[in-house]
């Protein structure tokens, strides 16, 4: 009966430490974000999915309408990064470039800005680029 308990009081501990640490879990940049970028001169609706690898790097993809249809792309974290400001190369059927993202503190959204690269050296980040929770009102 005194294991019995002793398992219940381990276990109780266990699950409300487990609750305490939830929000520090869920302040990532992994998830998917509904936004804009300008591509093409015009603003374009983007989904950009971001994931976080064992490192804390990001990588992901991304998808926009494009004059010819849909655009979809891959995206790498481009130096070794932590907070809420990251660095990433965006990599399309177009070319390749750099995509500098701003998030807010609790990683629901994020504003950037990219570029795009030629002969090996990135131009700079001129393009406005933004992403909110998908579904978020």
């Amino acid at each position: 009966m005194m294991k019995m308990r002793l398992s219940a009081l381990a276990f109780a501990a266990l699950a409300i430490y487990g609750l305490g640490t939830i929000p520090g879990m869920a302040a990532s940049p992994a998830g998917r974000y509904c936004g804009e970028m300008i591509s093409d001169g015009d603003y374009r609706d983007v989904e950009t999915i971001l994931n976080v690898d064992k490192a804390g790097h990001i990588n992901g993809t991304y998808e926009a309408g494009d004059s010819a249809g849909r655009l979809v792309g891959k995206l790498a974290e481009k130096d070794d990064g932590t907070g809420t400001s990251r660095s990433l190369i965006w990599t399309d059927k177009y070319g390749t470039g750099r995509l500098d993202l701003h998030f807010s503190d609790d990683y629901k959204q994020f504003s950037g800005r990219w570029g795009a690269s030629k002969d090996g050296r990135f131009d700079a980040v001129s393009h406005s680029w933004t992403g909110g929770a998908c579904g978020a009102n």
